[in-house]
């Protein structure tokens, strides 16, 4: 096999392979709109590009002059929808549709147009030149174009989820929140491959017709897999105008304007909420949150949650999962009288889905529900 079969190759099974994972992700999905995006992601900004390499390689004039635009317009859309992608996920306000969202599409619209105002015999020098490896001034306004959505989006991409993060931990116990910590760790490995994509491009221009390629199919695989293993995804997880309206609490979130709490005032809070949990069980309600709860106890909600971080040691979130895995072990010390199984008992113990259930056990426990009832059964 010689170069120029091994791109075609590699772009022809990565065209298949992308396509049958979005297909298979909006299938198992039931079209749901947030796996809309994540299937945009996959074939939008990919599918068009291969199949310009793949015309290129198999000398189809034609078809590579009517794909060059399309292909240097729609590479720009990547970081976009990356972005878009993550907004969705977890701010329920958000809407593309809104006309300050549409200067994300400006540089394809450029590409688009610079491209189609080309004459054909430019087009085709392009094309040329990038057979050659080498890249003419509207190759090189890409990559540099594409670098920096790279740095500008990735920089949202991470403050956002930051931002998320430390709102959700301190005023939500949504075990939402742990199937979608995915993302976050998507976005990295995906940032990874784009910055090993770059870094070899600029060695070797050549590189963009078989690498991007093959490290673009490998993390859309992480995506879909853990798209459909974690069906909370297509759900929003906030409002970001009630987001930005809570208090963000940290371990040492006492601020210098605000009145020191006492050890003794803090463990007198908690020891209260721990009561009315446990008389109540409000913590197996999935939809629990720190202002409700607040208003439930009769405790400020600042002072509450100050209290939790501070004699605790964690945040609201941290501090009603470890109930509910509580819970959980109670019922898998019943499991042959109560008529539930390990993999129903997740509702019983205030999570959503079974998969949250799992995650949140092992990270608590250190071990599956399975592994830990084993272990209780071979020491008894």
């Amino acid at each position: 096999m010689n170069y120029e079969q091994f791109i075609l190759t590699v772009n022809s099974s990565s065209v298949i392979l992308l396509v049958m994972l979005a297909l298979v992700l909006l299938h198992a999905t039931r079209f749901r709109k947030g796996n809309g995006y994540a299937a945009a992601i996959i074939v939008v900004p990919t599918v068009p590009v291969y199949l310009y390499n793949m015309s290129r390689m198999l000398g189809w004039s034609d078809f590579s002059l009517f794909m060059l635009p399309i292909s240097f317009s729609v590479n720009t859309l990547q970081l976009p929808l990356l972005w878009i992608f993550t907004k969705h996920s977890f701010d329920r306000s958000y809407r593309l549709l809104h006309y300050k969202n549409m200067v994300h599409f400006l540089p394809m619209l450029f590409f688009l147009i610079c491209c189609l105002a080309m004459p054909v015999e430019e087009r085709m020098q392009t094309i040329v030149h990038e057979m050659q490896g080498t890249d003419t001034w509207l190759g090189n306004l890409n990559t540099t174009v594409v670098a920096v959505q790279l740095l500008l989006y990735y920089t949202l991409i991470f403050r956002f989820l930051r931002r998320v993060r430390c709102k959700v931990g301190d005023t939500l116990s949504d075990s939402e929140w742990s199937e979608k910590v995915y993302i976050a760790r998507f976005m990295t490995l995906y940032g990874v491959f784009f910055i090993v994509v770059m870094v070899c491009y600029a060695i070797w221009p050549r590189t963009d017709a078989w690498l991007i390629q093959i490290l673009n199919v490998i993390a859309m695989f992480y995506l879909v897999h853990h798209a459909i293993a974690n069906p909370a995804m297509d759900k929003p997880l906030m409002d970001m105008a009630e987001l930005e309206t809570l208090p963000v609490m940290t371990l040492s979130a006492d601020s210098s304007n605000e009145p020191a709490m006492q050890a003794e005032e803090m463990q007198t809070v908690c020891e209260r909420a721990i009561r009315y949990l446990s008389e109540t069980k409000a913590y197996l309600r999935p939809d629990i949150s720190l202002p409700v709860f607040a208003k439930e106890v009769d405790i400020p909600q600042r002072t509450l949650s100050r209290s939790i971080n501070g004699h605790l040691h964690c945040n609201f979130f941290t501090f009603i999962n470890g109930m509910r895995v509580e819970e959980a072990k109670r019922c898998l010390l019943t499991l042959e009288t109560s008529g539930f199984n390990i993999d129903s008992i997740y509702r019983e113990c205030g999570f959503r889905s079974r998969s949250t259930f799992f995650m949140v056990f092992k990270k608590i426990e250190g071990k599956s529900p399975a592994a830990w009832l084993e272990q209780i059964r071979q020491c008894r």
